[in-house]
């Protein structure tokens, strides 16, 4: 037995009533929960499966307790850097779940988990005094066609988000990368002045340097090979701490959050 969850919201449009009838014309007839899916549903638990169509930053304790031992957990995965992979856990009974990412899956993330912030909204203010310095490694590096480096940097840095800036109405600057923290307590901003691909402009404001953080979470990921999201894998402790790991779980991977 097992069960599936959607967006993790319970909103009562009747499309699930619509769901029910196609199943049940299909000659099916599951049981139909409509409520808020980073709880599970109790009623029916213990679950040889779970099945999430949306993704998470965080596995719901709840999945964990509500599968039997030997019980897989399967969920799309997203950090605020990269919404990218799928991840298969294994419950072992005691509270621990464990198991491996696979490439590909993005979904939708789960309603409760979503950062809510803008850049000038929230973020930068007009007496933030950034530092500046410069970097040669290429914003397009860490945030482009790389799939497997972007996943890797959201492994380490677990609570930082980015977003870009096309033509940002700056003097000498024709696109911008800006990374935050989730709390946002922490900025940087990454200048490309259209001409050279080999220096960029780099500013920085709060407690955290966060593009310095970017470049040794670039590093080590070709340090060890530039591996993909395959060769990566994810514990979940009883007491719900996630911790990434590459290959096996006694080589974690570095936590720059």
């Amino acid at each position: 037995m097992g069960w599936g969850t959607g967006k993790g919201d319970s909103s009562g449009d009747g499309k699930h009533a619509g769901k029910k009838a196609s199943l049940k014309a299909a000659g099916l007839e599951p049981r139909v929960a409509t409520g808020d899916g980073a709880a599970g549903c109790a009623a029916s638990a213990r679950y040889d499966r779970v099945i999430a169509t949306c993704s998470v930053r965080q596995v719901p304790r709840a999945w964990v307790e509500q599968t039997k031992p030997g019980g897989v957990i399967l969920t799309p995965w997203e950090s605020p850097w990269f919404c990218y992979g799928l991840l298969r856990l294994t419950v072992d009974g005691q509270g621990l779940a464990s198991g491996w990412f696979s490439p590909h899956s993005a979904f939708m993330l789960m309603r409760n988990q979503r950062t809510d912030l803008r850049i000038y909204r929230d973020v930068v203010r007009d007496e933030h005094v950034p530092t500046e310095s410069v970097t040669r490694l290429s914003p397009w590096a860490v945030t482009g066609d790389d799939w497997a480096a972007q996943f890797a940097i959201g492994l380490q840095l677990r609570n930082v988000w980015r977003t870009w800036h096309d033509n940002p109405d700056v003097d000498g600057v024709a696109s911008r990368l800006w990374l935050a923290t989730t709390d946002a307590e922490s900025w940087a901003a990454v200048d490309w002045d259209g001409r050279s691909d080999d220096r960029f402009t780099v500013w920085e404001h709060g407690p955290r340097r966060l593009w310095a953080a970017v470049e040794v979470a670039y590093q080590w990921w070709q340090s060890v090979g530039s591996p993909g999201p395959e060769r990566f894998g994810m514990t979940i402790t009883p007491e719900g701490k996630h911790t990434a790991w590459l290959d096996s779980p006694e080589q974690p991977v570095p936590d720059l959050s």
